[in-house]
């Protein structure tokens, strides 16, 4: 395209002619040297056109010729990995894979279609690589270009006619620009006059600038530059490792003067660049590029949206190091340090060397991997998911590939590991160890050299104790089954058995048979462990045994049982186990007396305790407590009050329930009934009760009686909530507190608390 454009340009230098040629006035140069012209297959014209050519030798480390260069990007197969090059600094790591697969005969292969791009900038599509060998074969490399001197431009040419007078002047910004223009000169000799105007800048391989003032000069500079090229090449800051090295990381800014010391710049390939302002959200942007001048390899900065004049401009390299680079600017200097992320500590090669080496566990956010599952990389792209019964069965295909400088494993997933598939970077590596992501996705695989199938049952077990309180005879009752870690919840297939001693584990001899109930003094016992595969391991139980206050549960406890006296008789019925029920279950017998000689003795217990008619007010009730063979004896305290809520009318009753939102803060001592809330709908006999999740409508009212104000509740089906079904005597009341009692059951109380956030 470049091409055809050059060819329009000299159409256009024929129009101006003709168009010339019918003026009546003519620009006259009076002082035309004929001798500063360009003339079409000159020396100068040669030597100007193999500085301009496309210099095709710099990749050859893939195409081998230096006729031509590859297109980039392109992607290319060494051995089984993919590799896409997007920028020159992509060859290091080339040659670095390189040199790690040098006694790999499968070496290179190209992913065609590929374009070529010979030294006088023509165009070929490579389709295969059969073509490409023949172009290669057909490389006669006379060695022409010169690549170690280079145009500063832009440059421009004057155009003449025969009588020397200018008709156009042509700007050239590009090298493959005035290759063109170049080559069209010599394709229309007899047509046009053009001259270099001058003064012309070269630049150097090792960054001198040169300024030429006429033909014979040019021509010298390029000569030398030709005669002294591999010497002019040699420079401290390649151009194309700092290029590299910039692009790896961010950039910390050392300033001797403080004013940038927390600031950081990242570079783009794009040429672009960032600088940050220590843990700042917005970033001050602009441009770079490098600039090889005669003094060195220079850092150009610019277009910045902030500190053009403090940052920006042209610095020059004076030293490079792998992370360390030092530019100044007159007589302003800056240290740039790289604070890269930790990389991964394998090269491509490595990995794909210990993939195919073991199967791997793997694990991922994506799917359920609760079954461990083990897959094995074969060397011919295949992905092998281990069955339980130890066969394999291909589930997908892999490769390895590189773009821009990172490592990425493509997986191609069937069935159930489908939502796997893409290319995931591997941002983790050891000789065991892979993590990789996608977005926030992650897989990790873990090596499994010694994989044999069945004993990850032994993954659910591990050596623990188990401790009870000391009861008679000085042992404890250890439950063996039931306190086992790995017995209720390990997902894998097994027979376990618990033995006195290690050799009968070993053996599988004499098992313990009562494991719910082992009696025992301190000490330890084996859990015998088998596999579906006949394979076991032993783990150790160690029974620790302790002296413990059977009774603290019941210590705990300020028992008062507290009703109201409804009848004004000094007599209500009382349910006695209601004060200690949250201890109960973990006495062996409890009973009641109304003697504290009879609950020591065992004698005349209560023989309805859950009805219970108090016989004074106040009263206290003796319980007699036995735990593994010892007593001890609390009491329980029955006091009757007057609640009348005589304080509370119906309306005041009304009124409070329909301001804000209550919760049962206690139901018989329970707070299990806080998560609802109770919102009663005013005029209405509408109760809306609800949780986060879940939403009942039910039905309430309240009536004045003799004994105070009544509420009632009905329709209440939910969980746990029905409980509050039925007819409730408030029996306290405040503007934020309602205590009511159960009209067929005294011992219930419900306590209500208004809630108006």
């Amino acid at each position: 395209m470049k091409t055809q454009i050059n060819q329009l340009i000299f159409f256009a230098f024929f129009v101006l002619i003709s168009f010339t040629a019918c003026q009546d006035e003519v620009i006259n140069i009076n002082d035309t040297n004929e001798q500063e012209t360009i003339v079409p297959n000159s020396t100068l014209a040669n030597l100007i056109a193999n500085t301009s050519a496309n210099f095709g030798a710099y990749d050859n480390i893939i195409d081998e010729s230096s006729c031509f260069s590859v297109e980039l990007p392109v992607t290319i197969i060494v051995s089984d990995i993919t590799i896409t090059i997007e920028t020159i600094s992509d060859f290091d790591q080339l040659e670095d894979i390189f040199e790690e697969l040098a006694d790999n005969e499968d070496f290179l292969d190209f992913v065609f279609p590929i374009t070529i791009i010979f030294n006088d900038y023509t165009e070929v599509v490579i389709v295969n690589q059969e073509q490409l060998e023949n172009f290669i074969s057909q490389c006669d490399d006379d060695d022409e270009v010169i690549n170690c001197v280079d145009f500063v431009y832009p440059i421009s040419f004057s155009v003449f006619n025969s009588e020397f007078t200018i008709i156009d002047t042509v700007i050239i910004e590009t090298d493959e620009a005035l290759y063109n223009f170049l080559a069209n000169l010599e394709a229309n000799d007899n047509t046009l006059i053009v001259s270099l105007n001058y003064p012309v800048n070269l630049e150097y391989a090792s960054g001198e600038i040169v300024e030429v003032n006429s033909n014979q000069e040019l021509s010298d500079v390029i000569s030398a530059a030709e005669e002294n090229c591999d010497d002019s090449e040699q420079s401290e800051c390649n151009e194309d490792d700092v290029a590299e090295l910039l692009l790896q990381c961010p950039w910390d800014i050392n300033d001797p003067n403080d004013d940038f010391d927390i600031h950081q710049i990242l570079f783009f390939e794009d040429g672009s660049i960032t600088i940050t302002e220590g843990d700042a959200t917005s970033a001050i942007g602009g441009n770079w590029n490098l600039v090889v001048t005669n003094n060195g390899l220079v850092l150009n900065i610019f277009d910045l949206t902030a500190y053009q004049e403090d940052l920006g401009g042209e610095w020059l390299l004076v030293s490079c190091n792998e992370n360390e680079l030092d530019i100044v600017r007159g007589d302003y200097a800056l240290q740039l340090e790289q604070d890269c992320e930790e990389d991964i500590d394998c090269s491509v090669t490595d990995i794909d060397d210990i993939l195919e080496e073991c199967a791997w566990l793997l694990e991922t956010d994506l799917i359920d991997t609760f079954t461990p599952v083990y897959v094995y990389f074969t060397d011919n792209g295949q992905i092998l998911l281990q069955n339980g019964d130890g066969s394999e069965s291909q589930i997908g295909i892999w490769e390895l590939m590189v773009i821009s400088g990172d490592v990425y494993l493509n997986l191609l997933f069937q069935d159930d590991f489908e939502v796997l598939n893409g290319q995931w970077q591997i941002v983790e590596c050891s000789g065991e160890y892979l993590y990789l992501v996608i977005d926030d996705n992650y897989i990790e695989l873990q090596r499994e050299c010694d994989l044999n199938l069945g004993n990850e049952v032994f993954d659910c077990f591990s050596d623990f104790q188990i401790i009870e309180c000391l009861g008679p005879n000085n042992q404890a009752e250890f439950n063996l089954s039931g306190d086992t870690i790995g017995l209720l919840d390990c997902p894998y297939s097994l027979i376990a058995s618990f033995h006195e001693n290690i050799l009968d584990a070993e053996t599988n001899s004499n098992p313990i048979v009562n494991t719910e109930s082992y009696w025992s003094v301190e000490a330890q016992v084996f859990l015998r462990i088998e596999a579906d595969n006949g394979n076991f391991e032993l783990f150790t139980i160690y029974l620790i045994t302790e002296d413990c206050n059977l009774f603290e549960c019941f210590e705990s406890f300020d028992a008062v049982l507290e009703l109201c006296d409804v009848n004004n008789d000094a007599t209500e019925e009382f349910n006695l186990p209601i004060a200690f029920s949250n201890c109960i279950p973990t006495a062996d017998l409890v009973s009641y007396h109304e003697t504290e000689t009879d609950a020591f003795a065992g004698e005349n217990a209560i023989g309805n305790p859950e009805a219970y008619n108090n016989i004074s007010a106040p009263q206290t009730i003796f319980v007699r407590v036995e735990i593994d063979n010892q007593v001890e004896v609390f009491t329980i305290d029955l006091i009757l009050a007057d609640c009348n809520a005589g304080n509370c009318t119906e309306e005041d009753v009304d009124g409070t329930l329909a301001e804000c939102i209550w919760n049962i803060t206690s139901f018989n001592g329970s707070d299990n009934l806080s998560v609802w809330n109770l919102d009663f709908e005013l005029g209405t006999d509408v109760l809306i009760i609800y949780t986060d999740t879940e939403t009942i409508d039910a039905v309430w009212t309240t009536t004045a009686t003799t004994n105070g104000i009544v509420i009632s509740f009905s329709e209440v089906n939910g969980p746990n909530i029905q409980e509050i079904t039925g007819s409730w005597l408030v029996v306290e009341c405040t503007g934020e507190q309602l205590v009511l009692h159960d009209i067929n059951n005294n011992n219930n109380e419900m306590v209500l608390d208004r809630t108006c956030d």
